[in-house]
């Protein structure tokens, strides 16, 4: 799994993996990976002004699986 948060300006930060692949390097590219290239809607308060928002998501990594 990984948790982070999305900025107000719609970018990952503060990424951390919450359970390991079992391989670092996954571990390290994956947060990698979600703060240079994922851009997200964030998320509105009750005025819509954008807010910074945690996620959490459940991935399983399986190295050479389809």
């Amino acid at each position: 799994g990984v948790r982070y948060r999305v900025d107000p300006d719609g970018r990952a930060r503060d990424c951390r993996v919450t359970r390991s692949s079992g391989t670092r390097e996954l571990d390290a590219l994956t947060c990698d990976f979600i703060k240079r290239r994922f851009r997200f809607r964030p998320s509105r308060d009750a005025r819509g002004r954008a807010v910074a928002a945690e996620i959490v998501e459940n991935h399983e990594w399986v190295p050479g699986g389809n």
